[in-house]
């Protein structure tokens, strides 16, 4: 059995912006992930709303780079990370550079890379000495010009664009999604758009 870890913030916890609480289990979309990839699999959902790939200084908990070492042993030995942030460290209140969001984003491969470089670190953690494969699910469309605009806006967007084109430039295993549904709020993913990224996911994994 393959186990795939899903790192990420409220869309992949399952956010509810009509509710303000989460969706049902079986509409989040790392739930029916698992359900398409069926027993072979086990999808491991360690998603946490304001998560950010770098640091947050008010609530420390949402920082992504702290807790995911410790995220990756306990569920070890993975065979794929699917890391899904970076949304969250674009909102215009932490004026972050696309430059910096990039370098905390590729933190979460060389971190991999750093653990597996040590030779007791090796042996327990990962499985037949082999390295997890690692994706990243980039920034999606956000509403920056209406509803999330509070919260995002052209330079956030501009900022967005620069960090997919740093990845696909320089063939970084990345899964870029457009226009896909979203809540009235823009931001949060609606039933419809965790049924089109479960299924998109499905793909990428088993390379349909």
């Amino acid at each position: 059995m393959k186990k795939v870890l899903i790192y990420g913030d409220s869309n992949t916890w399952g956010d509810n912006f009509i509710t303000g609480k989460r969706i049902p289990n079986e509409n989040q979309w790392p739930n029916i992930l698992s359900k398409k990839l069926g027993s072979n699999y086990k999808v491991l959902q360690e998603g946490l709303p304001g998560r950010l790939a770098g640091d947050e200084e008010e609530k420390k908990y949402k920082n992504g780079r702290d807790t995911f070492i410790a995220t990756f042993k306990i569920n070890a030995p993975i065979d794929i990370v699917i890391i899904a942030l970076g949304t969250n460290d674009l909102q215009i209140k932490y004026n972050k550079s696309a430059k910096k969001v990039i370098e905390d984003l590729l933190y979460y491969k060389a971190a991999i890379n750093e653990l597996y470089c040590d030779k007791d670190d090796r042996k327990k953690y990962f499985l037949n000495d082999i390295k997890p494969t690692i994706k990243y699910i980039l920034p999606f469309n956000f509403d920056y010009k209406k509803n999330a605009s509070i919260i995002f806006n052209e330079n956030s967007e501009k900022k967005r664009l620069e960090i997919i084109k740093y990845f696909m430039d320089n063939n970084i295993d990345s899964v870029v999604l457009e226009e896909i549904d979203l809540f009235e709020d823009g931001i949060h993913l609606n039933y419809s758009g965790h049924e089109k990224m479960a299924k998109k996911m499905e793909e990428v994994i088993t390379k349909k």
